[in-house]
Formats: structure tokens, sequence, C-alpha cells
């Protein structure tokens, strides 16, 4: 509608023009109307000239218009009420727009503070910053947990903390990594997720840094405590009795504090002391070969990490324990995704770590028909996955929150400690295993790394 009233001014204006320097021709050839022509000479320029002049307006305001816009100014009006009818609808529209865009920016302005406010009040650090390494967002949670003032660039952090930039560049997106710091004079675990994001043409790195020293301590002392009662409960096993027994053995050869004489001590004295002495003997090699189990749980080598594909690990353990399977009557599947799936860690010990389980698997299906073991093997968003899953008994709730604990057992003949070492094992190789089992379906053990 606007253009439509301009474009009719501007022919309005070229026809008047027309008209009049077709009139000043005309009479420009007839010396009486000397006064006229010139009248009309002027009146022709003085259109040109306003034509020239309404134009350039019209270029001018719009001139305006876009460098506001590309300065971000909404301050700048256009005047309704001094402008003819044809600039009106014009500049009101200019002013709508400048209004909209002001209201855009304005909104944005307070999800900007908003976003900065809930950003600074968050309990985790939130670190990120581009391909360059310069630092686009950091919090007070953040700037408080590394012990800094300020940060400019990720590679500052070198400064407190050597190659702890390194380290940060090197955690894959999406996962979790974790850092101990000496921040200060103070240790800290620090549990670090990445994830990336795009910024029109910037990559950027966001870093949500959790302090767990609290939750690894509580951690460290439920440990403990769980691991001091089974102790407790195995070395009281041994103790007690032997205490017992000891007490019993005296009173054959003493009473009342003095040795009895050698005529009464018969042949079955004689043959209790022996047996009672056995018995010591037997319980306290119990006792030495238990705390052998503790020292070897204790001596995990250091993995010596190379890559190999699991194919030929899981092809060699079926090799080791097809007798033990077959004699069992448990079916054996092995499912690998690629088939040519490689792995980064020390094939032996995780080669322990998985017989362990199957062994555990092979126990569990005692008694029960139709019983399976299956080996997947598969990547999951860059990590390698192993599970090992039966359709045996089960294993109950009350007994699952104790299963990875040192020395506890449901097992008669067991040691306890196959199921802590695999742990550690997977701790190890910064890995994870995870139980997933209900009584009477089967159990699920699942590898990742």
């Amino acid at each position: 509608m606007v253009f439509n009233r301009f474009n009719i001014s501007i022919l309005i204006q070229i026809l008047l023009i027309a008209i009049t320097s077709l009139a000043f021709i005309w009479t420009i050839h007839r010396e009486y109307m000397l006064i006229t022509s010139t009248t009309l000479g002027l009146v022709w320029i003085g259109q040109i000239l306003y034509l020239f002049f309404y134009i350039n307006r019209i270029h001018r305001d719009l001139q305006r218009f876009i460098e506001a816009f590309k300065n971000q100014d909404t301050s700048l009006f256009f005047n309704i009420s001094s402008s003819n009818k044809y600039y009106k609808g014009l500049y009101y529209n200019f002013n709508e727009i400048i209004k909209n865009f002001r209201l855009v920016r304005i909104e944005k302005e307070i999800e900007h503070h908003f976003f900065k406010a809930t950003v600074e009040h968050v309990g985790s650090g939130l670190l990120a910053y581009d391909d360059q390494g310069d630092i686009r967002l950091i919090n007070k949670a953040a700037l408080n947990l590394l012990n800094l003032e300020w940060l400019n660039n990720i590679s500052n952090l070198d400064t407190s903390y050597p190659d702890l930039s390194v380290t940060l560049k090197t955690i894959r997106a999406d996962g979790q990594h974790f850092l101990k710091l000496q921040v200060g004079n103070e240790p800290k675990h620090i549990s670090v997720r990445v994830s990336e994001i795009k910024l029109g043409d910037d990559r950027i790195r966001l870093l949500a840094l959790q302090d767990i020293s609290r939750e690894i301590d509580k951690s460290e002392v439920e440990a403990w405590q769980k691991l001091i009662r089974v102790l407790t409960h195995e070395i009281m096993n041994t103790v007690s009795p032997i205490n017992l027994l000891s007490g019993s053995l005296i009173n054959i050869f003493e009473e009342n504090g003095k040795k009895k004489p050698l005529a009464v001590i018969d042949d079955q004295s004689i043959e209790n002391v022996l047996l009672g002495l056995h018995t010591i003997l037997k319980r306290s090699s119990g006792l030495a070969k238990f705390i052998e189990t503790y020292l070897n749980l204790t001596k995990i080598p250091e993995p010596s990490i190379a890559i190999f594909k699991v194919s030929h690990m899981l092809n060699l353990i079926r090799t080791l324990l097809k007798e033990d399977l077959r004699k069992a009557g448990i079916e054996f599947a092995i499912s690998i995704t690629p088939p040519n799936l490689t792995l980064a860690a020390d094939e032996k010990l995780v080669e322990q770590v998985l017989i362990n389980l199957i062994k555990n698997s092979v126990e569990a299906l005692e008694n029960v028909e139709k019983s399976s073991i299956s080996v997947n093997a598969f990547k999951n968003e860059g990590s390698v996955c192993i599970t090992v899953e039966d359709n045996g008994k089960g294993i109950p709730s009350e007994v699952l929150e104790n299963i990875f604990v040192p020395f506890f057992t449901t097992k008669k003949n067991g040691s306890g400690i196959g199921l802590s070492i695999s742990r550690q094992i997977m701790q190890l190789h910064n890995g994870t295993i995870k139980l997933k089992s209900e009584p009477g379906k089967g159990t699920v053990f699942s590898l990742e790394f």
C-alpha cells in the first residue's frame, strides 16, 4: 500500500514534469509568451529538484533505517505527524519494525540475564571454551572449585594444575571422567562431564565439574565398614573356636593353675590334646589362607594396555571352558557386533574377569533346565560393552547390595573375592561393571570400557 502511493506520487510528478516541459517548449518559440516560458522553465526546474529531493529523502530514510538495524540501534524514530500522507504509511511501518525489534532485544536481554543468573547459582561448576581454548563461559562454582579468580583460556589451567588442559581436551563428549586434583592444601575428587554444541561456525565444549570428594569419602567409609564386618566375621569364626579349644587343652594339663601329675594324664587325654592341636592347626591354616587371599586382592598388577580383537579373546575363553560347559549341559553362545570389534585393554586381565563371570553363571545354572549363557560384545556410543547373561536362579535383592564386597559370598566353598577383583580390574581400565538380576529369571553382568 505504501509503495503503491509512492509509485503513484512519482508517476504524477513525472507527468507534471512532462506537461511542464512540453508547455515550456511550446511557449519558448513565441516571443509574446516570454514571461510565461520563463515561468514554466522555473517551474520545470523546481519540479525536477523536488522529484530529486523526494526520491533522495526516501533513500536517505531507508539508509538511516538500515544503519539503525546494522548497529542494533532501537532509538531511531520517524515523525509521522509532520510527514505528508505518502510518507506516513512508510514511517509507521518503519517505527513498528523498530518497536518489534526493540521488544525482541529486550526479551533476549531478559533471557540472557536469566540464563546468566541461573548459571551463577548452579551448584555444579560450568566451563565452556571454543576450539582456540578461549573461555566462553565460566561460573563462580567452577572458579571456586579450581580455586581461581578468573580464567581466560583453558591452557592457563596448567599454571596451577600441570597438564590439566590436555586431560580436559581428551575427554570425549558425553563421557565422564574422574580427576584427583590438589587444590591448595586439599585433595579433591572431581567428576567431569563433557558435551559439545555448535554456535554458528564455532564448536563449543561445555564441561560440568562436580566435587564428589564428600561422596567418595562416604563411599570409602561404607566400603571399609562392610569389609571390616566381613573380616571380623571370618576372623572371629576362626579365633573363637581356637580360644575355646585352647582353654580346654590347658584344663587337661592344669588344675587350679597347677600342673597335673603325669600319672593322671592317660592315653585318652593325649588323644584329646592331639585332636585339639590338629583342629587348631586346621583353623589357623584356614585363617592364613584367608589372609593370603586378602593379600592377593591388593596385588592386582597395573594393566598393560594393547589393542586386540575381542573375537580372539572370547574364542579362547570358549576353548578353555568348553569341557566344563559340556559337562554342565549349558548352551554357550557368543555374539560380536561388528565381527572385527577391537578393544584397548589388558587382554589377560579382561579374560580373567570374563572367566570369573562365566564360572559364576555356571554355578547359578545348577539344576536349571535348558540352561544357557550368552556373551555379547558391541559398541555403545563410543564405548565397548561386553555382557554375560544367564537364565539361572538370579540373585536375591538382599544379597545384591553386598555382591562386590570383598570376602562376601553365599557359596559354601567360595572365597568372596572374585567379583571384587573383577570390579578393581574394570576400575583400573577406567571402566565399569554393572549387575542386573531378578530371582528366577537370570542375571546380566555388563562390562563397559
